[in-house]
């Protein structure tokens, strides 16, 4: 069965072309082949006159059946058959060796830059305006919006009020600051986590987070947030859009 499974997948990946299609029927052929070399190696046997409904009975699979994965990263498993969930340990373990915590104070949203700028470009301005160490990461969402994880929660709000700052002074401030790159074009936003939050919830929806952002009628109106969210540099105008702040939130992106 394995040499099998070998050669229908390089015989596939000769005429190859991802994202042209996809073949339900490939796809659920090879998802079988799998499951079969996974019986195989646990010691099912296949009995050609047993019903295959038999296999949901069978002793050996017990542990890896009914169980519904909801994330690699945190190790939550539903169990089908009791409806609880569970933390896969072993995951957990591996897993969260990789993925550091994630502190959304520690988070702001910029949207509207240049497409020109890269998060290398980002990191060297926010870095010569803060200190070598004051990003932890960058996360681009889009070619014009980035997620930047700051070292602490401190210099996020320092640098969301310099924005707004900045982005209110013509004069040679502005123009001579290490953070004015970001600023090019006229169409900068700079925002905590709460904002983006409140975006994505939104039922509309846009290719970029920009244009979103806009859908959603995001003003420029100064810092009105408490110290508990910071102080961000745009407000909701709808509060319809406003959601639990006990909510969980998983973001895929890109990190340099």
């Amino acid at each position: 069965m394995a040499s099998l499974v070998t050669n229908l997948h390089i015989c596939r990946l000769l005429n190859w072309n991802s994202g042209t299609k996809h073949e339900a029927g490939y796809d659920a052929f090879m998802t079988g082949c799998i499951f079969a070399q996974a019986c195989s190696r646990l010691g099912v046997e296949f009995n050609m006159n047993s019903s295959p409904l038999g296999l949901a009975d069978e002793k050996k699979l017990q542990k890896y059946v009914n169980l519904l994965y909801l994330s690699w990263v945190s190790g939550d498993v539903i169990d089908l058959r009791t409806g609880t969930c569970n933390a896969d340990r072993l995951a957990s373990a591996s897993l969260k060796t990789q993925y550091r915590q994630i502190d959304f104070q520690k988070i702001v949203v910029l949207w509207g830059l240049q497409n020109t700028l890269k998060p290398s470009d980002i990191r060297e301005c926010i870095s010569r305006a803060f200190g070598q160490n004051s990003v932890s990461s960058i996360y681009s969402l889009d070619k014009t919006a980035v997620f930047v994880q700051f070292s602490q929660t401190e210099v996020a709000l320092e640098f969301l009020d310099l924005m707004e700052t900045l982005g209110k002074n013509n004069g040679p401030l502005s123009v001579l600051h290490p953070l004015s790159r970001l600023l090019e074009g006229g169409c900068s936003h700079a925002a905590d986590y709460e904002v983006y939050r409140q975006v994505c919830i939104s039922p509309l929806s846009k290719i970029l987070f920009a244009e979103q952002a806009e859908a959603v009628k995001i003003k420029s109106d100064g810092l009105k947030a408490t110290l508990e969210h910071k102080p961000f540099v745009t407000e909701i105008e709808d509060n319809a859009f406003r959601a639990p702040s006990d909510e969980k939130h998983t973001t895929f992106a890109q990190s340099f």
